[in-house]
């Protein structure tokens, strides 16, 4: 029988769809990855939340959705007393990222390219959105005859419903206003060298700052430390080229900007969860 009413909390990892859905209705923890290479849509349906994505800090509130593509760097962070309730879609089924040769997905990817990463939906488009999560949810949930359709029409219409605000009226959420200024500039500097030797000392004095205080200030402003961010820049732009195949994984340590093999292994492993060698295995 079908669902009359959706449940406050679930993780659905495998749906049967090849995506994943999860709805939290207290959500207060971290992700333990930082990227990954697969899409994601995180959807906040009430309370607030703090999240780092790219390059900048954000406070997003209810209403926020967000369009995360492959391989960007991000991080849901939760000062004392901030909850939000959400929705998270990942195009990737018990970590398998969903192929693109896959009907309904390849039709929604150039939606997905050139809706806005971060975009605050008016009022009339929560309400709508918030009703096609859950209409989505109920159906995963029921797995009811021809359940799979429906599925991915809720998914298409939630899409196509974010994109067209964007075309009409949509506004897009901004950095943090209290951002830091020299923090900004240090994570614009690190983007671009990030697989040079960089270290918080050379940093510091580039930009005319105490190595403490860069840290220091890093850190309240990014939830990254200063070595975890760079390491995670680089293991991003190395996920990439595994999956390209051309270079052996020592070179792709090496460009990335990594001093050894089995620095570059640690760091993988610690953000993957495998290792270099299984993760372009997963790639094929």
């Amino acid at each position: 029988m079908f669902l009359m009413k959706e449940p406050a909390d679930y993780r659905q990892i495998k749906t049967g769809c090849g995506f994943s859905l999860i709805k939290k209705s207290h959500a207060i923890t971290n992700p333990v990855r930082h990227f990954h290479p697969w899409w994601e849509i995180l959807y906040i349906e009430s309370g607030e939340r703090t999240f780092f994505y790219a390059n900048r800090t954000l406070h997003i509130m209810a209403g926020t959705f967000l369009c995360i593509a492959p391989g960007i760097l991000h991080r849901a962070v939760n000062p004392e007393g901030e909850v939000c309730s959400l929705y998270n879609v990942y195009f990737a089924d018990d970590g398998i990222p969903l192929s693109e040769d896959n009907p309904h997905f390849s039709s929604l990817i150039p939606i997905l390219q050139k809706i806005d990463p971060c975009i605050a939906l008016l009022p009339e488009v929560q309400s709508r959105v918030t009703s096609l999560f859950s209409k989505m949810g109920l159906e995963i949930l029921s797995a009811e005859e021809g359940w799979q359709e429906m599925v991915w029409a809720y998914l298409s219409e939630i899409l196509v419903t974010v994109s067209r605000q964007k075309a009409q009226a949509g506004v897009a959420v901004q950095p943090s206003a209290e951002m830091n200024g020299h923090i900004a500039a240090v994570i614009d500097f690190l983007n671009m060298h990030y697989t040079e030797s960089v270290s918080l000392a050379s940093v510091a004095e580039r930009f005319g700052l105490s190595a403490s205080h860069l840290s220091r200030s890093f850190k309240e402003e990014t939830h990254f430390g200063f070595v975890e961010y760079v390491n995670s820049l680089r293991i991003t732009k190395a996920c990439r080229m595994l999956a390209d195949k051309k270079l052996s994984v020592l070179e792709v340590a090496m460009q990335c900007g990594f001093g050894s093999l089995t620095q570059f292994g640690r760091c993988f492993r610690s953000l993957t969860g495998t290792n270099p060698l299984d993760y372009r295995k997963s790639t094929l």
